[in-house]
């Protein structure tokens, strides 16, 4: 008996051990799959995703902050490596809802199994990228909120308080071609 116990305990590891890479290389691919449906394998340019509220919605909620926001994949890290899964730059950019100038930050991100954790850049705090069905993404900000810094001082969004809190992004062009002129200069 304490010999077939052995055996099949010897068996039983070997058949975990045979699985945990496995296991390991199916993550691998599916963070890898999920940057490349979003960020990566994508036709028709760079992508972007935005939301833009209309004035009726605006006054539905007097106290939103945000009019426009919209993140873009960068064309390198800011280290000038290339984009992966494991690290990609994004441009971020909002527009309040007391003006029309773009406010924005480089953002560096990662991609986990089912989301994507990104910092803004200068201690900007922390935000989530959640797919949603059909193709966008839910934006979250962190317990902290995220913070830009603009020429008129720096904008604050509350992790915790306000509406300013969760945008649902949808794929999207003319936002990333408005805010480009800051992030880029307009060259795009």
């Amino acid at each position: 008996m304490t010999a077939f116990s052995r055996f099949a305990q010897r068996a039983a590891r070997a058949a975990i051990l045979s699985i945990v890479p496995n296991v390991s290389l199916a993550l691998a691919a599916t963070s890898d799959d999920l940057f490349n449906d979003y960020f990566s394998n994508v036709l028709d340019g760079r992508p972007c995703f935005a939301r833009s509220y209309d004035e009726t919605e605006l006054q539905a909620h007097p106290m939103q902050l945000v009019r426009k926001i919209e993140i873009d994949l960068s064309k390198q890290n800011s280290d000038g490596t290339p984009n992966s899964a494991d690290h990609f730059a994004l441009g971020f950019a909002l527009m309040l809802t007391s003006g029309s100038d773009w406010i924005g930050q480089a953002a560096n991100c990662r991609t986990n199994d089912a989301d994507f954790e990104c910092y803004l850049e200068g201690d900007g705090g922390v935000f989530r990228l959640t797919p949603l069905k059909g193709g966008g993404l839910k934006l979250e900000t962190g317990d902290s909120g995220i913070s830009l810094e603009s020429s008129s001082g720096d904008i604050e969004l509350s992790g915790k308080n306000g509406i300013d809190r969760t945008f649902d992004l949808v794929p999207a062009k003319e936002e990333c071609q408005s805010a480009a002129a800051y992030f880029e200069g307009g060259d795009d």
